[in-house]
């Protein structure tokens, strides 16, 4: 029996659109493919009509190369606001009157229209915690129009806190992993409890690949700099500083919330995952264990993709696939 198309995920970046195509063969889901094309635009909001038929063209040809039932698309933190909320376990109706009320708090942050959804993503201990999102109407049906024109089953849109948590929650992993994806059109801190998504918080990025270099300086004038870490980090260029400030900051805010709950590890994704001295530096710092995307293993990843070894571009890709 041959693998049914059932799903892509479509990771829509600055640089790159990336995609997984999801597929079945009887019971078993497993990733099929991956593709990256370049964004022909550099851009993941339109103003202009021919930047919206730009983007149109690259969906039609993804569409064409991998057929689907489904499609996921996923809508930059860039362009969402969140806000994760908790309730006492509640009636259906009572649940759903209760998210409407909350979610009309966004008509202040919006200048314009906007459209929002939510996801239950735990209920236990007597208590519904819920993740609100919304975006601006007109982003949304660019994204929506664009698809459905390029001929795509467009399914949802999603977002991407909720992408990466779903490819943890796959591989069954324990404990707390902070995903920190510092990405050059979004950066943001995701906490995922078993899978779970638990706090979420944007962040402003920096050019990683850039501070890369500056370090690269440093470190031929000083190969004891590691050591320094542990004791401060004043010799560290200034945006690493700011950085590790704002996580060091979302770590303690986190662990107030969750009364004490600690941080287990790290997982980096983004520029920050291909960047040659973020993973050392946060390790240092942080002294938990840290990880790139292309370090986790994926059983559902056809084997002929595994034997490349590096997931660091696709993850939040697969994720949307996933939903599918």
């Amino acid at each position: 029996m041959l693998f049914e198309p059932l799903c892509i995920g479509i990771d829509l970046g600055v640089d790159s659109i990336k995609v997984a195509h999801l597929a079945k063969k009887r019971n078993t889901k497993t990733i099929k493919s991956l593709y990256k094309i370049e964004n022909p635009i550099g851009k993941i909001a339109f103003d202009r009509p021919e930047e919206k038929d730009a983007i149109c063209q690259c969906f039609a040809k993804i569409n064409k190369i991998f057929p689907s039932k489904s499609a996921v698309i996923g809508i930059s933190s860039k362009h969402l606001i969140f806000r994760n909320v908790r309730f006492p376990l509640l009636k259906g109706k009572e649940l759903d009157e209760a998210i409407f009320w909350e979610i009309q708090e966004f008509s202040s942050m919006f200048n314009g229209e906007f459209i929002s959804d939510y996801e239950l993503l735990d209920n236990r201990n007597n208590t519904y915690h819920i993740l609100l999102a919304a975006a601006s109407k007109d982003i949304a049906m660019d994204y929506a129009k664009i698809a459905v024109d390029a001929g795509l089953p467009l399914k949802a849109l999603d977002v991407y806190p909720l992408a990466n948590a779903r490819v943890l929650e796959t591989q069954k992993r324990h404990g707390v992993t902070a995903i920190i994806d510092l990405n050059s059109s979004h950066s943001e801190i995701t906490m995922v409890d078993n899978g779970k998504i638990v706090f979420n918080r944007c962040l402003d990025f920096f050019d990683i690949n850039k501070i890369d270099d500056e370090l690269c300086k440093i470190i031929k004038t000083d190969s004891s700099w590691f050591d320094n870490i542990k004791t401060g980090f004043n010799f560290l260029p200034l945006p690493y500083q700011n950085i590790i400030l704002e996580i060091s900051r979302t770590f303690e805010f986190y662990s107030l919330q969750s009364r004490g709950c600690q941080i287990n590890e790290i997982m980096l994704i983004g520029k920050a995952g291909e960047s040659h001295y973020c993973k050392d530096i946060f390790r240092s710092y942080f002294h938990i264990e840290v990880y790139t995307g292309r370090e986790i293993k994926l059983d559902f990843v056809n084997e002929n993709i595994k034997s490349n070894g590096d997931y660091v571009d696709y993850i939040s890709a697969i994720g949307f696939a996933l939903r599918g």
